[in-house]
């Protein structure tokens, strides 16, 4: 199975610090996974990028809805339905990771849904997002980036450092 590298370009930049500097860890996993899946312990490697990108969903995503409920994001309702559609489809992916001979497809599926459905959530939603904070925060008088690290710190001891030491 022939894989195409993800390219971080400024189109995916939203401008804020602590979403790109996790979009970009994630990049660097999944660049790792889409290198090693042509490799025959497909299996295994499906396994570790499951193990990694459910600690994302769950905590990148968690993040990214509490900056919304914290600042009133007008578009909350709409943006976290396609975070839960994302979790959805995730989630039904890896209930077939256990049934035999599954492996294949679901790496296919799962670089569909990594490499078109995550990268253009960021160019086009995530962007619009980070736009609101960065006006929101202003209006407020507040820094957006110690905002973001207090909330951060509910999910990531440390900042970012979880998706730093993924891209070592």
């Amino acid at each position: 199975m022939e894989h195409e590298k993800i390219e971080w370009n400024n189109d995916h930049d939203t401008g804020i610090r602590l979403i790109d500097g996790q979009h970009q860890g994630f990049v660097g996993i999944v660049n790792r996974f889409l290198d090693s899946s042509t490799k025959s312990e497909e299996g295994k490697i499906i396994t570790d990028i499951f193990s990694f990108l459910k600690y994302y969903i769950t905590e990148h995503f968690s993040v990214e809805e509490s900056a919304m409920m914290a600042y009133a994001y007008p578009y909350y309702a709409m943006h976290k339905s396609v975070h839960d559609s994302f979790r959805y489809e995730f989630d039904g992916m890896e209930l077939a990771l256990g049934t035999k001979g599954s492996a294949h497809e679901i790496a296919i599926k799962l670089d569909y849904l990594i490499v078109n459905w995550f990268m253009n959530h960021i160019k086009v939603e995530d962007n619009k997002l980070c736009r609101f904070l960065e006006v929101r925060a202003l209006e407020l008088n507040e820094v957006l980036s110690d905002k973001l690290d207090v909330i951060s710190g509910a999910f990531f001891k440390g900042g970012t450092g979880h998706y730093a030491s993924q891209q070592d």
